[in-house]
């Protein structure tokens, strides 16, 4: 999973925000990989602006990452996996559409990047509960 991390091109280093606290994982010429709390962030070297030993022990080592703007990095998340008769996905991230007249939103949205007209009287998008299942669609 790729993510990236906007800062302003022009703000000092002070005003870019705090450091990246957590604890080294792996550094090479390559990489530096920082585990925090949700997962682990890498980093190119070469977006590194700096690297600051922090606090701890001889088998843990907490540092400061400051970063370029700009940077890419990859986040790792460590997940408990259940083994079942299915391959393993992911949940998809819950929908911003919480109530009708967001989902109607939505859904006009997601009909114009298709280029699905809207027919007139119809309000498109309906939230039903059937059979003890949510669902939504298009009328």
């Amino acid at each position: 999973m790729t993510d990236a991390i906007h800062l302003p091109a022009t703000a000092a280093s002070r005003s870019r925000g705090p450091a990246l606290r957590g604890l080294l994982v792996a550094e090479s010429d390559r990489d530096i990989s920082v585990r925090v709390d949700g997962g682990t962030w890498t980093f190119d070297r070469r977006d590194v602006v700096r690297l600051t030993a922090d606090r701890g022990g001889a088998d843990q080592r907490e540092v400061q990452v400051d970063i370029r703007p700009g940077a890419t990095a990859d986040f790792t998340r460590r997940m408990r996996v259940e083994l079942v008769d299915r391959p393993i996905t992911l949940a998809p991230e819950p929908s911003e559409a919480l109530g009708d007249d967001l989902l109607a939103k939505a859904t006009r949205g997601w009909a114009a990047t298709l280029r699905i007209a809207e027919r007139g009287g119809v309000t498109g998008a309906t939230f039903t509960f059937r059979d003890g299942i949510n669902c939504d669609s298009l009328d």
